[in-house]
């Protein structure tokens, strides 16, 4: 699929200015904090594949509020000053060498601007980004993806992956005469531009603190003894029979006690836990590859073994962020 061009708009309405926000990024509130002040925006904002990056500045000064952003990751930094931000109740000051990263499961706060100045944002597809994870771990998430709140963009892995970003953060200066010509680029109509957006995924997710990064940086060690490795791959291969708790213990060779200990040491879960969690993945695989009119989210659920629908589905969202019959009319 081609590359979207530049969408560039300067609006002076704030309801138009939630509208458009909400369309392009995510449903949020924006009240200006200074009555004095005018309300003006200036945005620009491109998607490349499973991300989407932009410049966004405010005339005033602002306090922009969202809940849970559900379907991205979000990244931004300041081109200038500062920004007060909240994720939850995790708070940093974002400043051109320290970006704000926000994830999908916490209302989030920005308060700043007042000077017109750019804060350059990156917004990162949430399935592409845990597809990633899972795919670089070998194994369904146990546990939704945390990621710290703040990320240095001036030294060490996040300077490198900031530098790798602002590749495509930069495309959208090509409007209004502040950078290269948006006509005829290697990022239009190519894979190009997506590839790289992939890069940046992988890129945050090596360079960045989260609750899967050890296990990522230092896959060896993260695995575990060689019996807990056995009892991985048999509930991967397995999930789809009518297997217990017992049956992996008695493959891996492990007392049920043992067993319970090897998974809270190297995989921090429940043997139970994890095969729940590989039995939704194979769910949410098979929901993706399905035709809504031919099937139901109950029958592939029954079929890896869920029978209580409602149970189901609430395991489902907090898993993967939307109900079940969301991700069967979902396209690939």
């Amino acid at each position: 699929m081609p590359n979207s061009r530049t969408i560039s708009a300067d609006i002076t309405d704030i309801d138009e200015a939630r509208a458009v926000g909400g369309e392009l990024f995510y449903p949020h509130d924006v009240r200006v904090t200074d009555r004095d002040d005018r309300f003006g925006v200036h945005l620009a904002v491109r998607s490349f594949g499973a991300v989407t990056v932009g410049r966004l500045s405010y005339e005033s000064a602002v306090r922009v509020e969202t809940g849970p952003l559900c379907d991205g990751y979000q990244v931004n930094v300041p081109a200038t000053g500062a920004l007060s931000t909240a994720y939850g109740q995790d708070t940093v000051i974002a400043t051109p060498t320290m970006a704000v990263v926000h994830g999908p499961h916490r209302p989030t706060r920005l308060e700043g601007w007042g000077g017109g100045e750019d804060v350059m944002t990156m917004k990162l597809d949430r399935f592409a980004v845990e597809d990633t994870l899972e795919r670089l771990l070998g194994h369904p998430l146990r546990s939704p993806l945390e990621m710290a709140p703040g990320l240095a963009v001036d030294r060490g892995p996040g300077q490198e992956l900031w530098r790798l970003a602002r590749v495509l953060v930069d495309q959208v200066y090509g409007v209004d005469g502040h950078g290269p010509d948006v006509g005829g680029s290697v990022f239009d109509a190519s894979p190009f531009a997506d590839s790289l957006a992939q890069s940046i995924i992988t890129g945050l997710l090596y360079a960045h603190e989260h609750n899967y990064a050890e296990e990522l940086r230092h896959p060896t060690a993260a695995g575990g003894p060689t019996a807990i490795r056995a009892a991985v791959a048999y509930i991967e291969e397995h999930a789809a029979e009518p297997i217990g708790v017992s049956d992996v213990a008695v493959h891996a060779g492990l007392c049920m006690r043992a067993l319970q200990q090897g998974f809270a040491r190297h995989l921090e879960t429940t043997p139970s836990a994890f095969l729940r969690q590989v039995r939704l993945g194979r769910v949410r695989d098979a929901l993706l590859a399905s035709d809504a009119d031919a099937t139901t989210v109950a029958t592939v659920a029954s079929s890896w073994g869920f029978f209580s629908l409602g149970r189901f589905a609430a395991q489902y969202r907090e898993a993967y962020g939307e109900a079940p019959s969301q991700t069967l009319r979902r396209k690939l």
